[in-house]
C-alpha cells in the first residue's frame, strides 16, 4: 500500500513541477526580460563553448572525409589505369584473407 501511496505522491509532485515549469515560461514568454526582448533591429547570437567545439569537430571530420575521398579517388584512378595498362596484379593471398574475414565475421 506504501508504493501506490508513493506513486501517487510521486505523481504530484512531477504534475506541480510540470505545471510550475510551464507557468514560468508562460510568465517569461509574457514579460521577456530586458537581455531577451528585441527592441533594436540589431539581433545578437552567441554560442556556448560547447557548441564552439563541436563546430570545429564537424568542420575537422568533414575536412578529414574530403580528403579521404580524394585519396581513395586517386587510388581508383590509378587502379584504372593499372587495369587498362594491363599492369594490375592481383594478389591471391589478400583475397583469400578478405574472403575468409567476411565469412568468420558472418558467423561470430
Amino acid at each position: 500500500m506504501e508504493n501506490i501511496r508513493g506513486l501517487a505522491t510521486g505523481n504530484y509532485e512531477r504534475q506541480a513541477y510540470v505545471q510550475e515549469t510551464v507557468e514560468k515560461k508562460r510568465d517569461i514568454r509574457e514579460n521577456p526580460p530586458a537581455e531577451l526582448r528585441n527592441d533594436s533591429s540589431e539581433v545578437k547570437v552567441s554560442l556556448s563553448s560547447g557548441s564552439k567545439e563541436l563546430q570545429m569537430a564537424k568542420n575537422a571530420a568533414m575536412s578529414s572525409l574530403s580528403d579521404q575521398n580524394a585519396d581513395r579517388s586517386e587510388k581508383v584512378e590509378r587502379i584504372k589505369q593499372e587495369v587498362e595498362e594491363g599492369r594490375y596484379k592481383v594478389n591471391p593471398e589478400n583475397v583469400a584473407e578478405k574472403i575468409v574475414g567476411l565469412i568468420v565475421d558472418e558467423y561470430v
